[in-house]
């Protein structure tokens, strides 16, 4: 769990410069689906999700009250679906939650190879300041579809890789968790650090912002292997 402010009327404006291509649901269904798309990966990752207990995201609830695909879309009131890039981000708010307001964003991607793609599914969701992500990679293809591990496509990444020049002390020792968000131009992938509860807070009685004191990685697409790279 980690800290972020998550103030669903900026997170309408800020989708809404993504630029034409954002859409409400009914409009978004009509879109003819790519077989290598996010929006087909999406699709058939919520034919097996199995939602761990506790997990407030809208996918989750979608999954629990066995709705369909187009009641599935229709949670989200705002849908970015940008097919050129192969990249899709939608955003939606509920108060089904004892915790009250629960905003959920999913983004995902897909990284073409020789009639397959990757698809990289990220779902976030904050309710009272406290964010969850989780992340999924599957293979997808034309009558194919294979969850894989994280370890197969992303390489080994140490904690001091997020650090910026000497780590401060409220950080020496702390492992730290990481978020993966696509890039919506391009074929790279955006590793952000989470830093835990403890130790974010204890950086903040200390005076050390974390914006400056870490960094995200930057990782390439690389057809050759299937992998992302440094």
């Amino acid at each position: 769990m980690f800290k972020r402010d998550p103030v669903f009327s900026l997170m309408v404006r800020a989708a809404a410069l993504l630029g034409a291509a954002t859409l409400p649901g009914a409009a978004a269904q009509a879109l003819k689906p790519d077989p290598l798309g996010p929006l087909e990966g999406v699709r058939r990752f919520m034919t097996s999700f199995q939602p761990a207990a506790g997990e407030a995201s809208l996918l989750a609830y979608a999954r629990r009250e066995r709705l369909d695909w187009p009641a599935t879309q229709n949670l989200f009131t705002v849908q970015v679906h940008d097919a050129p890039n192969h990249y899709l981000e939608w955003r939606g708010h509920s108060a089904l939650e004892s915790a009250g307001p629960t905003f959920t964003t999913v983004r995902a991607a897909t990284f073409l190879r020789a009639g397959q793609a990757l698809l990289v599914l990220n779902r976030e969701w904050c309710a009272a300041g406290q964010c969850q992500v989780r992340h999924v990679f599957a293979w997808q293809g034309a009558g194919a579809w294979k969850v894989v591990p994280e370890a197969s496509v992303i390489p080994a990444l140490r904690d001091e890789e997020f650090i910026v020049g000497r780590a401060p002390a409220c950080l020496r020792g702390v492992t730290l968790g990481v978020q993966y968000l696509p890039a919506r131009l391009g074929t790279t992938l955006n590793v952000l650090p989470l830093v835990p509860d403890t130790a974010r807070r204890a950086c903040e009685a200390a005076g050390v912002n974390l914006g400056t004191a870490t960094r995200p990685v930057t990782l390439n697409w690389t057809v050759s292997v299937g992998k992302f790279r440094r």
